[in-house]
């Protein structure tokens, strides 16, 4: 005898299978995204240009405004502490004794 019977195959209803196909495009479009995104950074920094700075080590009383009126004596000085605690990545103003600074 045969038993063959028409029911369904046991699986995803079809609206289990419309969520898994949405969320399938949603990751696939997120990953090229990120991807997207992920390569123009590294184009962008691959052209960068090398620079030069000039390198101080920091003595006992030596202040930023100091080093301003010593080192850019032309520029306004807050413009140019403000580059060198950005250049820095300093919390603060705020030099000690031996510190090793970056200089625009």
């Amino acid at each position: 005898m045969n038993t063959y019977t028409s029911a369904k195959p046991a699986g995803l209803s079809a609206s289990g299978r419309r969520f898994i196909r949405q969320a399938t495009v949603v990751v696939v479009a997120t990953v090229a995204a990120i991807g997207f995104f992920s390569g123009q950074a590294a184009t962008a920094g691959s052209d960068s240009v090398k620079a030069n700075f000039t390198y101080v080590t920091v003595h006992t009383g030596e202040s930023l405004w100091a080093l301003a009126a010593e080192i850019a004596p032309n520029q306004d000085r807050r413009e140019w502490i403000a580059k060198v605690v950005d250049l820095n990545a300093l919390t603060s103003a705020e030099l000690k004794p031996g510190q090793r600074i970056a200089l625009p």
